[in-house]
């Protein structure tokens, strides 16, 4: 009897009545069911005990052959490889994903960039805090062409400014003379506990206290004390 003979499994498979994507526990029990059908003890004494020996002696070989077989792969003869899974690394996929070298962003490196980034902004403000005053301009720079092109808004002469609170006086007068007062209140401007008080901008009437005076007298209709 050949080799190919022999390893006919898929002969085996026919008359043990299984197929060969069958469970392991399912081939033995059919196995054993045949084993007890061709054994010599449960046949009488006949010409047919020859035949069945020499079957019982094929399938025990084919048998033995599937169940080397299966030790060797995992799986009976002709049936299909299951494919392995490798469970180590879907549970640690599952439990611990990898994160992205990218996104990983060490709180130490984060602080030292806050760190440098104050440093930086200190030095900064050092520096422009104790920086030299721009120089001043020298005959034939830009800056004296363009002072020197930018004409002066005009001053009055001395002779012309307001020496005292007079009625009618408008208010750039005023300014001029009292300075900017300490509030102003609709048509009045108060300096202290003086007041001065206007219509159409013009000055109308006015008090001045000895604790902030004008220069005018305390009322308009009094004379100026010197």
């Amino acid at each position: 009897m050949n080799l190919a003979h022999e390893t006919d499994f898929l002969d085996l498979y026919r008359i043990l009545g299984v197929r060969p994507d069958c469970e392991l526990v399912e081939f033995k029990q059919a196995y054993r069911r045949r084993v007890l059908v061709l054994h010599p003890d449960r046949r009488g004494n006949d010409h047919s005990d020859l035949i069945a020996s020499q079957r019982l002696q094929r399938l025990t070989a084919l048998y033995g052959a599937a169940i080397r077989f299966e030790r060797q792969h995992g799986r009976l003869p002709g049936a299909i490889a299951a494919r392995p899974i490798h469970c180590a690394t879907v549970q640690a996929d599952m439990v611990a994903p990898q994160i992205p070298k990218q996104t990983r962003a060490p709180a130490r490196r984060s602080r030292w960039l806050l760190i440098i980034t104050l440093v930086a902004a200190g030095v900064g403000w050092l520096w422009w805090s104790s920086s030299p005053p721009a120089p001043e301009s020298t005959p034939g720079s830009v800056s004296s062409v363009i002072s020197a092109a930018a004409p002066e808004s005009p001053t009055p002469p001395s002779s012309t400014l307001p020496q005292y609170l007079e009625l009618g006086m408008d208010s750039e007068a005023v300014r001029i003379l009292e300075g900017e007062p300490v509030m102003i209140n609709g048509q009045r401007w108060d300096y202290g506990p003086s007041w001065i008080r206007f219509e159409n901008n013009h000055v109308v009437d006015w008090y001045s206290s000895q604790l902030r005076p004008l220069k005018a007298p305390r009322s308009p209709g009094e004379t100026m004390q010197p």
